[in-house]
């Protein structure tokens, strides 16, 4: 049952991560996105670490919110990196 729990927390991770890095993405400067995946990075592993002592992964709960926090960082980070290019792209194409 703790795996199931695990499992299914790192999925709302990656989908959070996701979702904000396309939020993120919408920022007008590159130094804003940053601050933006870092926030959100923060957040994330404030929220995984306070969830792993509460379910159960005592040992385990800063291995996992480090874990969530990088992982966090590298999924929002290519989320709003795509959401950027689609932006540019469609910009560009509306523009010509």
């Amino acid at each position: 049952m703790h795996y199931e729990y695990l499992f299914w927390s790192m999925a709302a991770m990656v989908a959070a991560a996701l979702a904000g890095g396309a939020l993120c993405g919408r920022l007008q400067s590159i130094k804003h996105l940053m601050i933006g995946l870092l926030g959100l990075a923060a957040a994330i592993f404030t929220a995984v670490l306070l969830l792993a002592r509460q379910g159960g992964f005592d040992e385990l709960a800063a291995m996992l919110s480090i874990a969530a926090f990088m992982f966090s960082l590298v999924i929002g980070a290519a989320a709003a990196l795509l959401t950027r290019r689609i932006r540019q792209q469609r910009l560009h194409s509306s523009a010509s």
